[in-house]
């Protein structure tokens, strides 16, 4: 990818070596990521783009300025556009933002089909601006298991189980949350798809992807599924994720032969190759903290991009893919890129 493009500073002579970061909507997601901002010191919250009176109206009430799009994508002291739109209105903003030279960050989950992040990560490649994604779960993760090496867990057997309470009401209320085509899904794709990440992070590609049995609450919206993932290292995943039982619960165990982990409510423990992996619970709102941190310090040319790459998340969604559509991931040939 070539030289970033370097940006005007903020309206605020504190900010003279911020990244401007314009988050588009104004919903939870939004809110979360605005308030991630605040404890940056590279990057702070330019604007918010809202069209939804209500929505726009508590941005402001928070003391947030809301912008048109078209102003935000020409005003040069806007480095990145951060996309908390539903996962099916991104793309064309995305278009736009790449084109105006704007870097991304998107919300979870960041792509329908493995064709469709292909066809991001390109267009941010084209434009030469930087892609990255809010998977703040993949920041739990201790240094040792950062760095991408499913043969570390090669033949393992794994279980990934989550469960998060919420009425079938709330996936069938006006809105996207009830249109699979805004939506992606529901349980799952919403509140799943963070240790499904992790798993994909841990165990590599997947190979097959088979759901075993699912209910929705509407067409389309699952909040109960079952399912199996065979990946390319030879590991092996169930996955039970729901939001009909009271319990909350998060939790990724890997079970290899010289090494297991287990990840639970944020918690890592575990054992590599005789050493202990320990890391300790943190609030997910630090976490998404530590993701602003990597992306403004990339933003800025500081650092690369590293956990919080939109490259590393071609696991996850074609895992996503094959459990609520049942397609299987895309074939590869021997020595292509993963």
């Amino acid at each position: 990818m070539g030289e970033r493009k370097a940006g005007a500073s903020g309206p605020d002579s504190g900010r003279s070596e911020a990244a401007g970061i314009a988050v588009v909507g104004y919903g939870n997601a939004g809110r979360q990521h605005v308030d991630a901002l605040a404890g940056v010191a590279g990057a702070y919250a330019a604007a918010v783009v809202e069209t939804d009176p209500t929505a726009a109206s508590r941005a402001r009430g928070a003391g947030l300025t809301v912008r048109a799009l078209d102003e935000v994508l020409a005003d040069d002291a806007v480095r990145a556009l951060a996309l908390c739109l539903p996962p099916g209105a991104r793309t064309d903003v995305a278009r736009a933002a790449v084109a105006a030279g704007k870097h991304l960050l998107l919300e979870k989950p960041p792509a329908r089909t493995a064709e469709e992040l292909a066809g991001l990560l390109s267009l941010a490649d084209d434009g030469e601006v930087l892609a990255a994604v809010m998977f703040q779960h993949r920041f739990a993760l201790p240094e040792p298991l950062r760095a991408i090496e499913p043969e570390r867990f090669a033949g393992a057997v794994a279980s990934l189980t989550v469960s998060r309470a919420r009425p079938d009401a709330h996936y069938r209320q006006a809105g996207w949350r009830s249109d699979p085509r805004h939506a992606l899904g529901g349980v799952t794709a919403h509140l799943g798809v963070h240790y499904l990440d992790l798993a994909c992070q841990l165990l590599g590609t997947p190979r097959a992807v088979t759901p075993l049995s699912r209910t929705d609450a509407a067409p389309g919206i699952d909040t109960q599924l079952c399912g199996h993932i065979a990946f390319e290292s030879g590991a092996q995943l169930s996955v039970a994720i729901t939001s009909r039982s009271v319990a909350r619960a998060e939790q990724l165990t890997v079970l290899g032969a010289d090494a297991w982990l287990e990840v639970r409510s944020g918690a890592v423990t575990g054992e590599i190759d005789g050493r202990p992996i320990e890391g300790r619970t943190r609030p997910a709102s630090v976490l998404r903290t530590e993701v602003y941190q990597e992306f403004s310090g990339a933003v800025a040319g500081r650092t690369a991009l590293g956990l919080a790459a939109l490259s590393r998340s071609r696991g996850v969604v074609e895992a996503l893919d094959g459990l609520l559509s049942g397609h299987a991931p895309a074939a590869r040939t021997a020595g292509a890129a993963r």
